[in-house]
């Protein structure tokens, strides 16, 4: 087989795992579910409460749902590199012809599929239970703008796996680190042009915080995609640059960890 043909076996074998090991369950799906609901009706209800413009109900909810895809990329596949070493696959993975990079594509699309599922799941209940507004004109900028921020935002995530490939549970930190900053920056609850400029610069170096914001002006504010011009660019841009970065550092951690013997589990 060819080394294309090998790739896309990988990652579709990958990703076929993915999705189902992740729906076998259905407890599983629900508490998914459900308690991300809990967070945003936490701040439904606040919002409702201090009187807020009925347009900061739907902000809500769709950040809720985005998030989502955040706690994904870290967790899902930012520590599976760790988790198949923790359970001895990645040892044999190192020695097939599969590629790491269809490894980590297949695991990136089947979270992506999984989070999607439930990413939709809060829209609709959320929508149906807080009677917020959304703005059907907008779906197709908001499916493009999605569908940018979720290639930028997994292949980001190839960087955060690297970092498990190479130091394991002192990745942890790293994750735990890049949680809560990033669900401030973002604008996960609010618009982020409440934010200090200073902050506002930053937080737009993170796919999230474009994708967020672009999808909530178009569905929410009924933005056109020519009004989104500025989210499209700017994530379009980030794409191949995270790309790029993404490439050279997960082989410098790789012959990294191969020559100090990091990639299997070493018991004192």
């Amino acid at each position: 087989m060819s080394r294309f043909t090998i790739f896309f076996k990988t990652a579709f074998a990958r990703a076929y795992i993915r999705v189902k090991g992740g729906n076998r369950e259905l407890s599983w799906i629900v508490w998914e579910v459900l308690l991300p609901l809990l967070m945003v009706s936490s701040v439904v209800y606040a919002y409702r409460t201090l009187g807020a413009p009925p347009e900061y109900i739907g902000f809500v909810i769709i950040g809720g749902a985005m998030i989502s895809f955040w706690f994904n990329v870290v967790w899902g596949m930012g520590t599976s590199l760790y988790w198949e070493k923790e359970t001895g696959n990645l040892e044999i993975f190192m020695v097939t012809p599969a590629p790491l990079e269809g490894l980590l594509l297949g695991m990136a699309l089947g979270g992506l599929f999984n989070t999607s599922l439930r990413a939709l799941s809060i829209v609709v209940i959320g929508v149906f239970l807080f009677g917020a507004t959304l703005n059907v004109a907008g779906l197709l900028s908001a499916i493009i703008i999605f569908i940018l921020t979720m290639v930028a935002l997994y292949t980001l995530g190839v960087s955060i796996a690297s970092i498990f490939l190479m130091y394991s549970r002192t990745g942890w930190r790293a994750a735990e680190l890049l949680q809560e900053p990033v669900m401030f920056l973002s604008g996960l609850y609010y618009p982020i042009s409440i934010l200090p400029t200073i902050l506002q610069s930053i937080a737009s170096l993170i796919p999230l915080t474009i994708g967020l914001d672009g999808i909530r002006l178009s569905l929410v504010m009924g933005y056109s995609i020519w009004q989104l011009k500025f989210h499209i660019a700017l994530l379009s841009a980030m794409i191949p640059i995270f790309a790029y970065a993404s490439g050279k550092i997960l082989h410098y951690m790789e012959v990294k960890a191969k020559r100090e013997g990091r990639l299997t589990l070493r018991w004192m």
